[in-house]
């Protein structure tokens, strides 16, 4: 099959890919650095041609200013001629913008400074430095030797000028010949002649150094546009053989992925490309088998959902009936206990002893049945809670369960330490609920070796929430019973010992899962236990 072999040969294509696209990059590179070339070779002939033009421009402004200053005696030419010669011999700084009219320019400025005194660089030695042949930098010495020359010819006509009587028009008319006469205009052209041999010595230089670098560069310019076409024609064939194994282009595989992955199992209407081994006929036969998994999911939660819908109906109907037993039991059990108290009263000592006990037994179970009543009527009323959460004190909930088991804590010594308490999202009823049947359980269950201590804190837990333990000193649980403890009716001491009927621990699980919290137990046997539950905070 065509796609096995695409298949196949995809790697060995990237990889050659791979490396022509290395050799397109360096290709690249070396072309750009040929192309350098030419810029560089260009540039070095016009730095030629600049130095150059510069020596023969002092030569010009050295004409002009001596010639100026001789005819009109202005003192400010004679200072311009000095500082062209210093400028030139690198006695002076070169300024800003000196090759550019400088000296024609600078006199009528307003603002003029004179070229400042340092060390300046000497034209002669930018000259050496711009890298010229032996023979183009004898040439550019010997013309700066015979402008040197002049200058000698120059100084003697200012001289002149100098040393003449005012007015003398003689020796003025005479400096000025010595500036136009033949044997200056002579002078010039001596000067003009090497700068002359040197253009021709630099153009044949240069010239061919840039036509050798703009040869180099079409060469290279040639071999990065073949590896240009030979890159183009590498990924045309890797998109070919990637679209076999696709079945199709990357858009439609992606479209098909998405289309999954927001749960539409439907499949294509047009074949994939590429057989039944490409990637979208995987996808399609995946699409396939997770839309027979999604029927068989909606089909289990659909069943899921009735039977939960059942259990909660279930449920509901025990907690109705729980509340109705445990309210219509009431009335009952006080008519029990109120004629047993009655017989306790008239007949105790003028029966037999074994009456007596017969009484008493009657009088503690109803008791004991009326508050095990009374207590599955706060479970069943808890998990019918219909009141909405809201602000609680913790604080005044604590305050108020101490002062419902004052005569308890007033019979055991208890010694009880209230922290800070937050206020929290609760119903007041059922939060004094609870911490009176934590309370409660400490000061039931309180080691008989030492005074009883019992604290409540609270702290900050994960956002939103808040921490509370009730920890004691009491006589503790051992660790396989810290859930056990939560299930309804489970006492893990004997009746003789402590009286309850085994249902505020679970009470208190209800009340705190009716809260959005946790509840759990931390103890060690004979070391006290810790209470911990979470309760959110407003």
């Amino acid at each position: 099959m065509f796609w096995k072999r695409g298949e196949r040969g995809l790697p060995q294509r990237v990889w050659q890919t791979g490396l022509l696209f290395v050799a397109f990059v360096a290709s690249f590179a070396i072309y750009v650095y040929g192309e350098k070339l030419v810029d560089r070779a260009n540039e070095q002939r016009q730095v030629s041609y600049r130095l150059a033009d510069q020596l023969r421009q002092s030569s010009d402004d050295l004409t002009r200013m001596v010639r100026s200053y001789v005819a009109t005696g202005n003192v400010a030419f004679k200072q311009s001629y000095q500082d062209i010669l210093d400028i030139r011999d690198g006695v002076k700084r070169r300024p800003d913008g000196y090759e550019n009219f400088f000296w024609y320019l600078a006199l009528q400025t307003p603002d003029f400074a004179r070229p400042e005194a340092g060390s300046g660089v000497p034209l002669l030695e930018l000259m050496r430095m711009a890298g010229f042949t032996d023979e183009e930098f004898r040439q550019l010495n010997e013309a700066k030797s015979r402008s040197d020359t002049l200058t000698a010819r120059e100084f003697e006509a200012m001289r002149l000028v100098e040393a003449a009587a005012p007015g003398d028009l003689e020796a003025r008319a005479v400096a000025i010949g010595m500036l136009h006469d033949e044997a200056y205009h002579h002078a010039k052209a001596a000067i003009m002649n090497p700068i002359r041999d040197f253009n021709d010595l630099v153009e044949q230089r240069t010239l061919a150094a840039v036509q050798r670098a703009a040869a180099i560069a079409f060469a290279l310019r040639l071999t990065f546009i073949a590896l240009t076409l030979a890159v183009i024609v590498f990924l045309w064939l890797i998109y070919r053989e990637t679209r076999v194994i696709l079945g199709g282009s990357v858009q439609q595989v992606h479209e098909r992925i998405t289309r999954i992955g927001q749960g539409d199992f439907s499949l294509s209407a047009a074949p994939p490309d590429g057989g039944g081994d490409s990637v979208l006929a995987g996808l399609e036969r995946m699409a396939a088998k997770l839309g027979a998994l999604e029927g068989e999911r909606a089909r289990v939660t659909a069943e899921l959902r009735e039977k939960n819908e059942a259990l909660e109906r279930s449920n509901a109907d025990l907690e109705q009936f729980a509340y109705v037993a445990s309210h219509d039991l009431q009335t009952p059990l006080r008519n029990i206990v109120s004629y047993t108290q009655l017989l306790e009263r008239r007949y105790k000592g003028r029966l037999d002893a074994d009456a007596d006990d017969f009484i008493g037994f009657i009088v503690t179970n109803t008791k004991k049945m009326t508050q095990l009543i009374f207590d599955l009527l706060e479970f069943s009323r808890a998990s019918r809670q219909t009141e909405p959460l809201e602000p609680c004190s913790a604080g005044e909930a604590v305050a108020q369960a101490l002062s419902n088991l004052g005569v308890d804590l007033e019979n055991s010594g208890v010694e009880i330490c209230v922290g800070d308490l937050p206020e929290v999202a609760a119903v007041p009823s059922h939060l004094v609920s609870l911490f009176q049947n934590l309370l409660g359980n400490s000061i039931k269950y309180r080691s008989p070796d030492r005074l009883a201590r019992i604290s409540v804190t609270a702290e900050p837990s994960t956002p939103g929430y808040w921490r509370f333990a009730v920890a004691d000193n009491g006589i503790g649980i051992e660790a396989q019973y810290h859930d056990k403890v939560f299930e309804i009716f489970q006492r893990l001491n004997p009746a003789a010992e402590t009286e309850g009927t085994g249902i505020g621990l679970t009470l208190c699980r209800r009340i705190v899962h009716r809260f959005g919290g946790t509840i759990r137990v931390g103890s060690v046997p004979g070391g006290g236990t810790t209470v911990f539950f979470t309760l959110r905070g407003v």
